[in-house]
């Protein structure tokens, strides 16, 4: 196998594991994912919601929101770009499904995402430097 491909594969692990976590609402996994210096920007789509520079205030930010009662995150394409060994940018689009409670009902709530990630390889390991969270649009469905 490639270079290229072993690293296409570790990268789409990378956000692959970050929705499945998120499902798990086990945001402290994210230490495994993110630089500790990692800078994360989320979006509620054009207005900024959030500017965070490490992986410790993203994980506190995170769980400040709550678990949700059931999520589901399942991501769709992914497209990465080598700038050279050790640095890559992507783009990863995903649907997340939370159901939540509002006023003693359940609610549903669908957002659909893009990620902008710079990715980094260090001492042979792939790693989200950076991050553009963008909450594209939320739909809120009757829940049956």
């Amino acid at each position: 196998m490639t270079q290229e491909m072993e690293s296409r594969m570790a990268l789409k692990d990378l956000v692959d594991r970050y929705a499945t976590e998120s499902d798990k609402n086990n945001q402290d996994y994210y230490r495994n994912l993110f630089r500790p210096d990692v800078k994360l920007k989320v979006y509620m789509g054009d207005k900024q919601i959030m500017d965070i520079h490490n992986v410790e205030d993203m994980i506190a930010q995170y769980k400040a929101f709550g678990a949700a009662k059931a999520s589901f995150h399942q991501n769709g394409q992914q497209v990465v770009d080598f700038v050279d060994d050790t640095h890559a940018t992507g783009i990863c689009y995903a649907i997340a499904t939370l159901v939540t409670e509002a006023d003693g009902n359940d609610r549903l709530t669908m957002y659909a995402v893009r990620y902008y990630d710079k990715y980094v390889k260090v001492d042979g390991r792939w790693w989200i430097a950076e991050r553009e969270q963008h909450f594209v649009y939320a739909a809120v469905p009757p829940l049956v």
